[in-house]
């Protein structure tokens, strides 16, 4: 049973290797950040010519025969079906030898799409992976992670004593989320500290608030995004509506700590500030290049505007404030941003795991791939522990000023 199982599996990802264009052709949403996949439907891939089917046959021999040995004298206990067939999966995925393409098991995936519903369970950071480390991109101001003193860019080195080197992006958020009233105990580097810290946390539900908006003083009007899901882009155009009703002199939009998330929200949020013209272009690995134009009917397109950024804007945020910039609508004001620069597909399998591959980087309208560099601010301004435990947000008071001086 499990020879005959192997041979449908292998069969299987030949298929994957020879028709990876069926799995991108079928995706219907992009998103430009690892979670929350959306669903897909599966194409047929191309045909494959009997030279080419009977290569890849010989390539797999020597797997065959690696098999048999293992399967005639392996002291322990085989795996079963299913496992079997996600490690193989994962196996050839991991050879593509990129950190934003992978595959996750139907549990993990569910994890993953959970905050898609506006709440979650865990400890309330957002994460990312850089440099094949697992970074804290955010923890999000009032929940576990930030009461238990986990900071923007710690760099997570185990989860509950299990080492996070060689970890995908998702397996690591899918082992430190779990049920509310569960603890998690962190590994953590940091710039500065000596060793190693140990941060136990207990998770919570995580409400999802993607939207905050407040009028400032002197005229000025505030509004932050904290991820770029399926439904901002309908609150941003809400929130902007209330805002511009008391026709403001400027605009703060903050997008600090925002990790990404759908392309397609990101064009739409972007075009409430950017009246005409791209806001991004895709390229592929061909050099071929997919513009995005923006939008009609922005709300924002007129209004001066600084965008707050730091180590935590990521991916669509980035596409957001690149575009903002290049079409001089406004200035960045913060700290150099994360530097996602990439776009991945997401498809949904029949037995609804996700097989996640990046397809393509962006760039602004300008022409700049920001992958692996991120956007430097126009004006920089630090934002450090002393001044979150003080109180004062000297990145907003810069971005005040600029907008009531013009300097």
């Amino acid at each position: 049973m499990i020879g005959n199982l192997l041979r449908a599996l292998i069969g299987l990802l030949m298929a994957c290797a020879f028709a990876l264009a069926a799995f991108i052709a079928g995706y219907v949403v992009q998103q430009t950040s690892a979670p929350a996949p959306a669903a897909a439907v599966a194409t047929p891939g191309p045909a494959r010519s009997p030279s080419a089917q009977s290569s890849a046959e010989s390539d797999f021999a020597v797997f065959w025969e690696a098999w048999t040995i293992v399967k005639a004298e392996f002291i322990g206990t085989l795996p079963d079906a299913k496992k079997l067939t996600y490690g193989a999966i994962a196996g050839v995925v991991d050879t593509l030898g990129d950190q934003h393409t992978h595959f996750d098991e139907p549990e993990r995936a569910e994890i993953l799409q959970s905050d898609l519903n506006g709440s979650f369970e865990g400890i309330g950071a957002t994460v990312d992976i850089k440099n094949n480390q697992i970074i804290v991109v955010d923890p999000l101001k009032g929940r576990p992670a930030e009461a238990a003193g986990v900071q923007s860019g710690d760099i997570i080195l185990k989860i509950d004593g299990v080492s996070t080197d060689g970890m995908s992006l998702t397996e690591a958020v899918a082992r430190i989320r779990g049920p509310k009233g569960t603890k998690v105990t962190l590994t953590i580097g940091r710039t500065g500290s000596a060793q190693p810290l140990e941060i136990t946390i207990t998770r919570a539900t995580i409400q999802v608030d993607v939207v905050t908006q407040r009028p400032l003083d002197n005229g000025l009007v505030y509004l932050q995004l904290t991820e770029f899901t399926a439904p901002s882009s309908k609150t941003v155009d809400d929130a902007l509506q209330e805002l511009m009703k008391s026709n403001p002199k400027g605009l703060v939009f903050d997008l600090r700590g925002n990790p990404g998330g759908f392309l397609s929200s990101a064009v739409e949020v972007g075009s409430e500030f950017v009246g005409d013209g791209l806001i991004l272009s895709e390229r592929d690995k061909d050099g071929n290049l997919t513009p995005h134009p923006a939008l009609p009917g922005g709300r924002a397109t007129k209004i001066p505007l600084v965008v707050l950024v730091d180590k935590g804007t990521a991916s669509a945020s980035e596409i957001v404030a690149g575009a903002i910039r290049d079409h001089g609508r406004g200035i960045l004001v913060g700290e150099k941003t994360f530097g996602k620069g990439s776009v991945q597909v997401s498809d949904t399998l029949s037995d609804q795991s996700h097989l996640t591959i990046t397809i393509r980087h962006w760039l602004t309208p300008k022409g700049t791939d920001i992958h692996g560099n991120g956007l430097d601010p126009d004006i920089p301004v630090p934002f450090n522990e002393a001044d979150k435990k003080a109180g004062r947000d000297p990145q907003l008071e810069r971005a005040v000023e600029f907008l009531l001086t013009g300097k």
